[in-house]
């Protein structure tokens, strides 16, 4: 009896700690920053990335690495959602951020060969040099004048796309 409460005890502890950490990765790292975004990065093709390319849409920036499962597990996630959003002024802006070029370019061949992209999707890597986030995956919400509303790190935040809805 002695071992079933403290085993009660133990997993009352857990969840509570799970839903403590679930509610923690939802709540935005930063908001209102309205600071214009600043990307730089490259396509699969290497044309360099302008911010110009999403002014006039809300976009979401997603920064993501292969090395990184819960970047990974995202990205579908995000590929499906951005489908509901596809005849409105939006655009998912994935910024991969792996060391080596090869493991993006051959993670973004086999998506190709599996799933067609959604419209708007725009897959990117971020330019050598440039400082990698702390913590991955990070999620940017970008207004349509080009500014970073949100900024959520960790697993993908169900606000980020209440953010997108509000924009």
């Amino acid at each position: 009896m002695k071992i079933l409460v403290q085993s009660l005890i133990v997993a009352t502890a857990c969840l509570a700690g799970l839903a403590s950490a679930q509610t923690a990765a939802a709540k935005p790292a930063t908001t209102a920053t309205a600071t214009l975004l600043d990307l730089h990065a490259i396509g699969s093709n290497g044309e360099k990335f302008s911010p110009d390319r999403i002014r006039g849409k809300v976009a979401i920036v997603f920064y993501w690495s292969t090395t990184c499962a819960v970047c990974r597990n995202s990205l579908p996630e995000l590929r499906l959602n951005m489908n509901g959003w596809r005849d409105k002024p939006f655009a998912l802006v994935t910024v991969n951020v792996d060391k080596n070029a090869e493991d993006w370019l051959a993670y973004e061949r086999i998506q190709d060969k599996t799933q067609a992209p959604p419209k708007g999707l725009i897959a990117l890597r971020q330019d050598e040099g440039k400082a990698v986030p702390m913590k991955l995956p990070l999620t940017l919400l970008v207004d349509a004048k080009g500014k970073v509303v949100a900024r959520y790190e960790g697993r993908l935040a169900p606000e980020a796309w209440d953010g997108v809805a509000d924009l």
